[in-house]
């Protein structure tokens, strides 16, 4: 009976995931395929490799992703996103977790609940996961209307594009300027303390993108992550290769 209902709620979800995603969010979305993010994250390296403007690529980690998700800030996005009261009890009763009690000494302590969990193979899960990662993309995107940060610009009607999305495989785009690093590792910081997601900046990676196809360890330093060159894999893909190599 579960299966059924969760099929029925899943789906209505999918029905309006594009009204209250971002574009740049490209999983479970109606009418995107996984080879989209693919492609504009290739366009935006080949843009760099061949203007004068180099560019970095940030590849976040996220930390056991569905095993960290705030129910309580996962609720407030729901109302925030005008999701009637009724459905937001709907969505919080499928996703509650067993009541759970620990033997010590002899005797049960008292039942208590995991209160950051999406559980994997949930049909709900992803649809719950990208309105929860919906605020960071929001972030980001307050950052670059105020000049905080600067992504990738294209065209003469300066089209910006800060990150793309997957479900939990997140990269962010930026001008290659240390002040717009270390401003994207607050806002994502401040992601962390305040939604739940946790993110694995030891995992994360940086790469620096230009004509001259130089590397530099100060930004993975910035960044407190690690170092990486072209090409590297994206949604199983490589990124950034030769059609001629091995790699690609």
């Amino acid at each position: 009976m579960y299966k059924v209902l969760a099929n029925m709620l899943s789906n209505r979800l999918k029905d309006v995931m594009d009204s209250i995603n971002g574009e740049t969010q490209m999983a479970f979305i109606k009418n995107n395929q996984i080879l989209d993010s693919f492609v504009i994250a290739k366009e935006i390296i080949q843009l760099w490799k061949k203007d004068n403007n180099s560019g970095l690529h940030v590849k976040v980690d996220f930390e056991k992703a569905y095993d960290s998700v705030d129910h309580g800030f996962l609720d407030s996005m729901m109302r925030d996103m005008d999701f009637s009261l009724r459905w937001r009890q709907w969505m919080k009763n499928c996703i509650a977790t067993p009541m759970l009690s620990v033997l010590v000494n002899g005797s049960h302590t008292s039942q208590f609940g995991k209160e950051r969990v999406l559980h994997q193979g949930n049909l709900i899960s992803p649809f719950l996961f990208n309105i929860v990662t919906e605020s960071l993309s929001s972030v980001l995107r307050k950052a670059i209307d105020l000049g905080l940060i600067s992504g990738a610009t294209f065209g003469n009607n300066e089209v910006y594009i800060s990150h793309l999305q997957f479900a939990d495989d997140m990269i962010i785009f930026l001008k290659s300027r240390l002040e717009y690093l270390c401003k994207a590792r607050r806002i994502l910081r401040c992601f962390e303390l305040v939604m739940g997601l946790r993110i694995n900046f030891h995992k994360s990676y940086v790469v620096k993108i230009d004509k001259k196809k130089t590397t530099e360890d100060g930004w993975a330093d910035a960044f407190k992550s690690k170092k990486a060159t072209l090409p590297i894999t994206y949604l199983c893909l490589p990124l950034g290769a030769r059609p001629n190599t091995k790699s690609f």
